[in-house]
């Protein structure tokens, strides 16, 4: 056999003579043995049986999966019914949340211009009439009469305890040789005008002009800084401290809070608790938010009042001493003109505290004129320092620039009174031939005003009872 030539296939045969094909016919012929017959019968029959079987069984798989296959395209349009339905109602809720911000934008703008108009018609008037004594300017950061609802919670247990140690104080040796100076020293001694940074030029603190922010603190920030005042000008300007306002806004409760509160009750917590040092690098600085406004919205102040806690330790740059003995303690504290105090939150148990002011007037022959309880106070600021005053502030007083302040107009100006303030006071002065007023430090910083004093004549005022307190070192 030649390489080149393909191999061929051989195949045995039993038969040379048969042809494959034969052969292969021949292996698909039945067994016609009897026994092989039976079986592949059988296993024949059975072969049907479990093809009908598995055909029924493909069946209901088939008919199972199509009712699966529509229940789940069923519950996915449900599924995504329900999606298209949230995004339909998140969309509208933004449509609507978002017209609701325009509409109140919109409203807002508009209370803004009208209350930019009205209070800039009111500084016009001011400026405009012919026979008052101060000029006005327009603040951007005034506002108009409005209730806040500020909540001011009272610890009727407190008070009835300061009350009790005001009346200690006012049966004291202290107290009595107090009124002895004080009714002794001849009203004829007084200058016509004073000014308290003038006689004790040598105290920092009474230059000082604070600024209360974001709190409605000012009973605090003025009962401190009478206190800081009178601590320096008792040890002859030795000592050069500002106390600290943080202090009485965060541990004294009964004081008040970022909604007002009483500057008695302050001064009374510098007898029984001290006070600590203050400004900025001493142990408890004021924290109050100072960028708000001149002054700031009442608006703002829930946010600080959130915020007001009380700490009983220095900031840890402050290393001279520690909380406790950096503490400085007066020795009593009083009210000059007379007033109550309520002994309970309702505020309608309400006792009238010993004052200098009433004591005076029980004392004397005949009720004293209201010159003569002027005179007392007047007495008061020279011979011992700084008072608190507490009187009513009018939508005009906030754009107050210059000259001495009285409300403008005077018809129904109790209708404009905005908030109770409380101030520094300083001194006296007179006017107009004879006319008195007061001089005094706000708490709205020195961009306000006349670089943060003004002059104020009370008169039409008193009606709402002022109230002027202090302390002793």
């Amino acid at each position: 056999m030649r390489r080149d030539e393909p191999r061929r296939r051989r195949y045995r045969y039993e038969d040379s003579t048969a042809h494959p094909s034969d052969i292969s016919a021949s292996r698909e012929q039945p067994d016609l043995h009897p026994l092989y017959s039976e079986r592949k019968s059988s296993l024949t029959e059975r072969r049907s049986g479990s093809t009908a079987s598995s055909e029924e069984y493909m069946m209901k798989e088939r008919s199972r999966f199509v009712r699966g296959a529509i229940v789940s395209n069923r519950n996915r349009t449900k599924c995504l019914c329900g999606i298209a339905a949230f995004l339909i109602l998140l969309g509208v809720s933004f449509i609507l949340a978002a017209v609701g911000l325009y509409l109140r934008s919109q409203r807002d703008s508009e209370e803004i211009r009208e209350t930019k108009e009205y209070l800039m018609n009111l500084v016009q008037q001011v400026n405009d009439a012919p026979d008052l004594r101060w000029k006005a300017k327009y603040n951007p950061f005034g506002t108009r009469k409005k209730d806040f609802n500020f909540p001011y919670d009272k610890n009727a247990t407190a008070i009835e305890e300061y009350v009790d140690r005001l009346s200690e104080f006012f049966a004291s040796e202290k107290m009595k040789t107090h009124i002895r100076e004080l009714t002794e020293f001849p009203v004829s001694s007084l200058p016509s005008e004073f000014d308290a940074r003038e006689k004790w030029s040598y105290c920092s603190s009474l230059h000082n002009v604070p600024n209360q922010g974001s709190c409605g603190s000012c009973y605090a920030v003025a009962a401190v800084g009478v206190a800081s005042d009178r601590a320096c000008i008792a040890s002859n300007g030795t000592m050069q401290t500002l106390f600290s306002e943080e202090d009485v806004l965060g541990c004294c409760a009964i004081c008040g809070n970022c909604y007002g509160g009483d500057p008695l009750k302050a001064l009374v917590y510098w007898v029984n608790e001290g006070l600590v040092s203050g400004d900025r690098d001493g142990c408890r600085p004021y924290s109050a938010d100072l960028s708000c406004g001149i002054p700031c919205s009442p608006a703002v102040y829930p946010l600080t009042e959130y915020k007001r806690a009380c700490s009983r330790q220095c900031q840890d740059i402050y290393f001279r001493y520690s909380y406790e003995n950096d503490k400085h303690f007066a020795t009593i504290a009083y009210s000059m003109f007379p007033r109550t105090m309520t002994l309970d939150k309702e505020g309608s148990n309400r006792v009238r505290i010993p004052t200098i002011i009433g004591y005076l007037n029980d004392t004397a022959e005949e009720p004293l004129t209201d010159e003569e309880m002027r005179l007392a106070i007047m007495k008061e600021l020279y011979l011992w320092g700084p008072t608190t005053m507490a009187f009513p502030v009018t939508e005009e007083f906030l754009h107050y620039s210059t000259g001495v302040f009285s409300p403008y107009p005077a018809e129904k100006f109790w209708d404009r009174i905005i908030y109770w303030h409380v101030v520094r006071l300083i001194g006296w002065g007179k006017y107009d031939g004879g006319k008195h007023y007061w001089l005094a430090v706000n708490s709205f910083g020195r961009h306000w005003g006349d670089n943060g004093v003004f002059r104020i004549d009370t008169q039409m005022l008193e009606r709402f009872g002022l109230e002027y307190e202090t302390a002793l070192p």
